[in-house]
Parts: C-alpha cells; structure tokens; sequence
C-alpha cells in the first residue's frame, strides 16, 4: 500500500489528502468501510510517515487488496504507512 500510495501521489500535505489518496487506490478492491490515521512520526531517511489502519466493506475484498499491497493484518484491519510533507502538515496531521 505504501508504494501504491507513493508512485503518483507527493507526500501528503493533510489528512484529507491522504484519506482521498487511500480511497482512490482502494476503490478497485473495494469501498472503505473505516479509516483511522495516526499522527504522523519520525520515518525512514528523515520523513515523517502516518501509520493508517482500513477496512474494507467485506472481508474477500480485504483478502484480496492484502495479496496485491504492501499491508498488514492487525485484528481484522489493514495496516500501513504513508509519507506524509513534514514542513507542511498541520497539528491535524
């Protein structure tokens, strides 16, 4: 997810940037059924990243978004990261 996230898209300068982006890359599995987005922290090569957790409207659709991304599973939700501007984002990011 993270890369599907990263090719096409620059790093994400709100939260609701990164919540169309989420949905726009889940649309061909499914519709997202809930989204949770946690502040963004120290990443990688001095980024800053958000940590997402997703679900999708039915679990054969989550199924099959796991086996093409780059995710997760915890507790029943699809975990990831997205880059997110670090000189852009706002407290509600």
């Amino acid at each position: 997810m993270h890369d599907a996230l990263k090719n096409g898209f620059l790093p994400f300068r709100n939260e609701q940037a990164l919540k169309s982006a989420i949905e726009s890359v889940c649309a061909k599995y499914g519709k997202v059924a809930s989204l949770r987005i946690l502040p963004p922290s120290a990443g990688p090569r001095n980024t800053r990243r958000c940590t997402c957790f997703l679900r999708l409207d039915s679990e054969p659709t989550q199924t099959r978004m796991m086996r093409k991304l780059d995710v997760f599973n915890i507790d029943s939700s699809i975990a990831f990261f997205a880059d997110v501007d670090g000189n852009q984002t706002g407290p509600s990011m």
